[in-house]
């Protein structure tokens, strides 16, 4: 036979939920399992949270929705609350390239082949190509002689370690 922790269940590992020892009420002298106040605000998120993808899963059925308006329902059922934060972040460098490849060859550097040759999503490749952000020369020139100095020192640092 095996023993288990006072208060909890086999389910309750694979919950997420958190609940804290039994505690023995005082008037009615039986135990009762208590949620702490962190768990019970976790628990109402996540049932608020269902309760809004729901709603946006039957908007996404309706057949009058543009385009856009269904990518946008899609993105916001698939990335959450949270918003974006992509999974791989690239350098500016590489999003120079790809704004380039796409503005001087369109019709060869689609998004999905642009995805593919910098193995990041579709949608990162699209919010590239849709901002407009260009960083100053005098930005890029301090970020290339930092790289420059970090290239140096990593050198130094070899030659230190080989003799």
């Amino acid at each position: 036979m095996t023993t288990r922790a006072r208060g909890r269940t086999p389910s309750d590992d694979h919950s997420g939920f958190v609940k804290i020892k039994q505690r023995e009420t005082r008037e009615a002298g039986d135990a009762r399992v208590t949620l702490t106040e962190k768990t019970q605000r976790a628990q109402m998120e996540w049932r608020q949270g269902r309760a809004g993808q729901m709603r946006l899963r039957e908007q996404l059925k309706e057949p009058s929705l543009a385009g856009w308006q269904r990518r946008k329902i899609e993105l916001k059922l698939k990335l959450g609350a949270d918003g974006w934060e992509p999974e791989k972040k690239i350098a500016t460098s590489s999003m120079e390239k790809i704004r380039l490849l796409n503005s001087e060859f369109p019709k060869e550097w689609t998004i999905k082949h642009l995805s593919e040759q910098f193995k990041i999503s579709q949608e990162s490749v699209r919010r590239i190509l849709k901002s407009k952000f260009q960083s100053s020369e005098e930005h890029t020139e301090q970020r290339e002689h930092q790289r420059k100095l970090k290239i140096r020192a990593f050198k130094r640092s070899e030659k230190d370690g080989s003799k």
